[in-house]
């Protein structure tokens, strides 16, 4: 009677701190990974499930004692860029004076020097800044240090030919951070805005293994979370040197 006394409050120990016998064995995630639960739950379904899901969450199903280490992540990065984006329509060309206006008021007239790469999205291969026309559609990267003239300008770090609402363009990264894989298959970067973290394998780009801290990347990823920072897994990725 009173082994069954003991294993009754055992097991009612057990409900209150939330387990049940359908999360045996699994493996707990850090909060806030996407692809195998919720954040809220930290648990993942096994390894087999997740898999199952696509490539996207393959990263997400490894546990938090697999061969990737914690980023150090700077919040003041986050809350203060040094680079700033935005995507809109050319208006006005004066020298290397590009006028660009976004969405409703929105508008940075960006400089253009020797230094600023100018891309055509489709298939990221680089021009000169004569291929930069009025009415383009462009993705612009750009000093978050503006003049405080209406409209603001401030230096062009890449402008990305395309229209982000209907061409798959590549996202322009600068790397802060890398790790690289235990068996070499792969590694993870981290941008200088510390806000995205992307997985470069060979198939992307098979030059991944020469990736290092202030190298320039474009990078075209259909998919990310919504964690921050957000995680993506590269499709194709671009090395800029």
């Amino acid at each position: 009677m009173q082994k069954l006394q003991n294993l009754a409050l055992a097991l009612g120990c057990m409900a209150l701190l939330g387990f049940s016998g359908a999360e045996a064995g699994y493996h707990h995630y850090e909060k806030g990974d996407a692809g195998c639960g919720t954040p809220s739950q930290r648990v993942c379904k096994p390894r087999q499930d997740c898999n199952q899901r696509g490539v996207m969450h393959r990263e997400n199903c490894r546990p938090n004692r697999g061969s990737w280490e914690a980023f150090e992540i700077d919040q003041d990065k986050m809350r203060a860029p040094s680079m700033l984006r935005m995507s809109g329509a050319i208006t006005e060309i004066d020298g290397n004076k590009v006028v660009i206006r976004g969405e409703g008021q929105e508008c940075v007239v960006a400089l253009v020097s020797d230094a600023t790469y100018i891309v055509k999205g489709a298939k990221g291969k680089l021009r000169t800044a004569e291929e930069l026309k009025v009415g383009q559609e462009v993705v612009a990267y750009y000093s978050a240090r503006m003049t405080r003239s209406l409209p603001p300008q401030a230096q062009a770090f890449a402008i990305i030919i395309g229209d982000v609402r209907k061409d798959y363009i590549p996202q322009y990264f600068v790397v802060d951070q890398v790790q690289k894989a235990a068996d070499g298959s792969c590694v993870r970067v981290l941008n200088t805005t510390n806000d995205v973290i992307a997985r470069i394998d060979k198939d992307a780009c098979e030059d991944f293994a020469s990736i290092k801290a202030g190298d320039k990347l474009l990078m075209w990823s259909r998919v990310m979370t919504m964690s921050l920072p957000g995680k993506t897994n590269a499709e194709k990725v671009v090395i800029l040197r």
